[in-house]
């Protein structure tokens, strides 16, 4: 009898012990998850601030489409970074980017460098520029091509005692994109299989935060006078639609665009600008 009160005794105290451990365990409560690292979201500010510390489009463009985005798309925010000198191809991924909620931008692919093309016989051919009519510079040692920052260039007159002058100008004192100088600098244009149309490349005169060339001048003596600051071009025609574009000289630092034939009576002109380093 008494082997049996104290069998049922340990029982019991076993059977007690295993209820309060499975209570616990049950009623833990869950640990927390780690919190997990936040980057930092990009803003106006930092597209401006890695514009001014002189990176590349194709920099900024990549770090846009890496990153989280908190942009201010408003009309006030776009004025402010075009002002500050951000060019159309960033502002327009950061509008993409803001569009797709899903933090991968589509980047316009027109700015990224385009591989290599081949043909059927293995040899590389010539690049195929996505934008028409849009000048890009060339670069033929890997058959990339990006495009120049397209502007708009006002026409004025200026007049003077003896005669005047026929003035093309654009905002902002410098082009967003800034070339490393060499000794030839080629670009090249694709006009969707149409002829070329007529090209002029200018070198500019920087003047209170705009960046202007006399396209023509009047002179009651003279007469009138043209190319002064036009820059002579060689044309090849690389394939169908597709045309070389290379300066008959070394160009030098500053700042340039190309411009086509204005129409009658037009006040502004599609402008493609650069800059030499």
């Amino acid at each position: 009898m008494k082997k049996t009160i104290i069998y049922f005794t340990v029982l019991f105290s076993l059977l007690t012990t295993a209820a309060l451990s499975q209570t616990k365990t049950t009623t833990k409560p869950a640990a927390k998850p780690a919190a997990t690292a936040k980057g930092d979201a990009l803003t106006n500010k930092s597209i401006i601030d890695l514009h001014k510390a002189g990176l590349g489009d194709e920099i900024i463009l990549t770090k846009i489409a890496q990153s989280k985005c908190a942009f201010d798309l408003s009309t006030d925010g776009l004025i402010d970074l075009k002002s500050k000198g951000v060019s159309a191809d960033v502002i327009k991924a950061m509008m993409n980017k803001s569009e797709s909620g899903t933090g991968n931008s589509a980047i316009n692919t027109a700015t990224i460098k385009e591989p290599v093309k081949s043909n059927s016989s293995g040899k590389t051919g010539s690049p195929s520029p996505e934008l028409m009519n849009h000048v890009y510079v060339y670069d033929k040692s890997n058959q990339s091509a990006k495009p120049l920052e397209k502007s708009v260039a006002g026409i004025r007159t200026k007049q003077g005692m003896f005669g005047g002058s026929a003035m093309l100008q654009v905002d902002g004192a410098k082009s967003a994109v800034q070339i490393a100088p060499a000794e030839t600098i080629s670009f090249v244009i694709n006009t969707g299989g149409a002829t070329l149309p007529e090209l002029t490349l200018y070198k500019l005169k920087s003047v209170k935060n705009k960046r202007e060339v006399a396209s023509m001048k009047v002179n009651s003596f003279s007469g009138v006078k043209t190319g002064e600051d036009v820059i002579s071009l060689n044309i090849s025609k690389l394939s169908e639609g597709i045309f070389e574009v290379t300066p008959a000289k070394k160009l030098e630092k500053g700042e340039y665009f190309f411009t086509g034939k204005p129409a009658a009576g037009a006040n502004s002109m599609d402008a493609y600008t650069f800059g030499i380093e």
